[in-house]
């Protein structure tokens, strides 16, 4: 409506002041140009300038509102003190963790996104055609948030003018690379993803890199903070003789543990059973060093381990992966305290932690997701089908460690109950135990 009243306007007036040059020039009457209102004469003069007042208001009205090109305005900068965050190994829009860490962080009113790196899809010589749902987030990331994309962190201006936090959620043998570039490049706070790097070596070798630079590195071990194993460990405390035991499930078919196994070459230990290895780290004060006995419950329906087809490879030169499809065992420590863990790519969708009395009997079980949540899940993933199931379970979880990461760093001390790198590096050394522990008992 504005944009085709303007054009009148302006001709009208175009229309007026050519009328009055011409009187003026004696083509015509010599004699005021005049118009009549309701009866009322006007000096043309005056209407010419009424209307170019309007057509003033009409062009900043225009130059204000938001075009209508189906682009949309950068959103405005948030109000008060916010930490910049930059994810690094951002991945594709509902596939990547980094992806989904990047929407809560969009939405976080304590954070400012100052960039995306993905050292994969941003990088031509590696990815000639990205595919549409990249470079569509790429454009919405320009446009709507101001957020710049790169392949590498020192494409992004030097991080020293102002406190950064890298959330780093590359592949685990990306991640060491990754995080000394973003430590070198000025971060003072890492937010890292499970379990940080390949091997413990490297991983200590990080955390020597950060403490002689005074920065704060985190993991993302979210069943650290999540409800279920909060009430377990609550209820545990109440009972005699009590034994934990968690449990953590995968929904694979057995058909797809050959793509499993080969996208997570790190192992089960490393890759699923490390969130629970993180909790009896935090809680239990398992090590390897406290451990006096290590049992593995040997039967098919505990732990299993296959030896499967790599994917992508061919005869003669196919090539062949090792891991367990499920593990369940027993650690007790020097001070005598036991807990358990299993873990079960095929098991189903919920996880649990089981609470047993000093006589083996099971006193509460709490499940993850619960009833309530799972329906909930479920709508939303028949609702959107191509967003990892995952997501929407853990989503809280994810949220609640972002946000007490980024208070912490905002407000200083410590995140509670959030992972540091130290406990990171003794789940992994105790991944490396189980995994060796667990192959010697099933050769047995």
């Amino acid at each position: 409506m504005t944009k085709s009243l303007l054009p009148i306007l302006l001709g009208l007036n175009v229309a007026i002041q050519f009328e009055g040059v011409i009187k003026s020039q004696g083509l015509t009457h010599h004699e005021n140009v005049y118009t009549q209102i309701s009866g009322i004469d006007i000096d043309s003069g005056i209407i010419s300038l009424l209307i170019s007042l309007i057509s003033f208001i009409l062009s900043l009205t225009l130059l204000s509102s938001p075009p209508s090109d189906g682009s949309k305005k950068i959103t405005k900068k948030k109000r008060g003190k916010t930490l910049d965050v930059v994810v690094v190994g951002c991945g594709l829009p509902k596939r990547g963790m980094g992806w989904y860490h990047l929407i809560q962080l969009l939405e976080n009113d304590d954070v400012t996104v100052a960039g995306v790196i993905e050292p994969f899809f941003c990088n031509e010589k590696l990815c000639a055609t990205p595919p549409p749902s990249w470079t569509e987030l790429v454009a919405s990331l320009k446009d709507e948030h101001g957020v710049p994309c790169a392949d590498h962190v020192t494409k992004l201006p030097s991080f020293s003018k102002k406190p950064t936090l890298c959330l780093i959620a590359g592949r685990t043998a990306d991640n060491p690379a990754l995080f000394k570039a973003c430590v070198d490049h000025g971060a003072k706070f890492i937010y890292l993803e499970k379990p940080g790097a390949p091997s413990v070596a490297e991983l200590q070798e990080m955390a020597d890199y950060a403490k002689a630079r005074d920065v704060k590195v985190y993991l993302g071990y979210n069943k650290n903070v999540t409800p279920y194993v909060q009430k377990a460990l609550t209820k545990s405390k109440t009972v005699k003789g009590a034994h934990v035991q968690f449990v953590h499930n995968n929904s694979y078919d057995i058909n797809e543990l050959p793509e499993c196994f080969s996208r997570n070459a790190e192992g089960m230990m490393k890759n699923m059973a490390i969130h629970e290895l993180a909790v009896i780290v935090s809680f239990f004060g398992v090590t390897v060093d406290t451990i006096s006995e290590f049992t593995v419950h040997k039967s098919p329906e505990a732990t299993e381990s296959l030896t499967v087809w790599k994917p992508g490879t061919t005869m003669p030169d196919a090539k062949y992966i090792t891991d367990f499809s499920r593990v369940s065992f027993t650690v007790t420590t020097k001070s005598g305290e036991s807990v358990s863990i299993a873990a079960n790519r095929c098991g189903g969708n919920v996880s649990h932690a089981k609470v047993s009395d000093g006589n083996n009997v099971e006193v509460a079980k709490f499940e993850f997701p619960d009833a309530e949540t799972q329906s909930k899940v479920d709508e939303l993933c028949k609702e959107d089908p191509e967003m990892m199931p995952y997501f929407f379970v853990q989503s809280d979880d994810y949220l609640v460690l972002k946000d007490r990461v980024v208070k912490s760093a905002l407000k200083g001390g410590e995140a509670k109950d959030v992972a540091t790198i130290q406990v990171a590096i003794e789940a992994l050394k105790l991944a490396e135990y189980c995994t060796v522990e667990l192959t010697k008992a099933m050769k047995k």
